[in-house]
């Protein structure tokens, strides 16, 4: 088949770098459109579904979900750019990568607290922990934090 004609599924998987299987499954999420079949029924795809595939392949480096991308998509059908959209977009998943982070860094202040704790009560970890420091049901030292 040519490019004419378009291309049948693995010729544009490996035209896009996407597998078949992710292009099938972007047909089911209706991010492409569905594609016109030869009369035993195999899809062809053009060049517009090759262009949407690199579309959707850019959009996910911004970080962008498949339904965040389906909306850009719907907007641009209708007739809108969609930039605003995606600049809000970008902007929450900012804010939520700030707030992971400022979390993941309280965890580790909270972990390396209770690890000086552990260090202070087992110096060296070769040696066994005494009744004493570990006593508790399974683990004292898990047991005694409040």
């Amino acid at each position: 088949m040519t490019s004419q004609d378009g291309w049948l599924i693995g010729k544009l998987s490996d035209r896009v770098g996407v597998s078949a299987h992710t292009i099938r499954y972007y047909e089911r999420l209706e991010l492409l459109k569905p594609p016109k079949r030869t009369e035993s029924q195999y899809r062809i795809y053009g060049k517009q579904d090759e262009e949407r595939l690199r579309f959707i392949h850019k959009a996910k480096k911004f970080g962008l979900s498949l339904d965040e991308i389906k909306q850009l998509i719907a907007i641009s059908t209708k007739g809108m750019p969609p930039c605003a959209s995606l600049k809000t977009m970008v902007k929450q998943h900012l804010d939520d990568l700030d707030r992971q982070i400022a979390e993941m860094i309280s965890l580790r202040q909270e972990l390396a607290s209770r690890y000086k704790k552990i260090d202070k009560s087992l110096p060296d970890a070769s040696t066994p922990a005494t009744e004493e420091i570990c006593q508790g049901k399974i683990c004292g030292l898990i047991e005694s934090i409040e």
